[in-house]
């Protein structure tokens, strides 16, 4: 029998998507006041699911966990919210970080969920219950 769990698959993906994004979101705030700091996110998660872009994470240090097929993982892309651009060359907007580290928190949330649901679906299917 051949189980092809591909909503396991995805919330996993999801789920790495979000905590990838937490981290770059992390980044943008601890660079609020740094001179020349350009705010950085990724690319929405349902780009990375177009043909040819497969899910992949990034390693950037020696004592990185590295997992997933390319060390490469989400690119991250320069943004920046309207009005954002500080004398100073820098471009976080505290607010807009917020904004952003909620819906990251509601897509992980999410993903977490569905990946939760879809082992008990498994495990009443398997007469196991919880």
């Amino acid at each position: 029998m051949d189980l092809k769990l591909s909503v396991l698959d995805l919330a996993s993906r999801l789920a790495a998507h979000a905590s990838q994004r937490q981290g770059v979101i992390a980044e943008n705030v601890a660079h609020a006041d740094t001179p020349g700091y350009r705010a950085r996110d990724l690319a929405d998660f349902s780009e990375s699911l177009a043909p040819g872009a497969p899910f992949v994470a990034r390693t950037t240090r020696a004592g990185h966990v590295a997992f997933g097929a390319d060390p490469r993982g989400f690119e991250s892309r320069e943004v920046a919210a309207f009005g954002a651009a500080q004398p100073n060359g820098n471009t976080v907007s505290l607010e807009d970080q917020m904004m952003r580290a909620a819906d990251a928190r509601h897509a992980h949330d999410l993903a977490l969920g569905v990946y939760g649901k879809s082992l008990d679906i498994l495990r009443a299917g398997l007469g196991r219950g919880r």
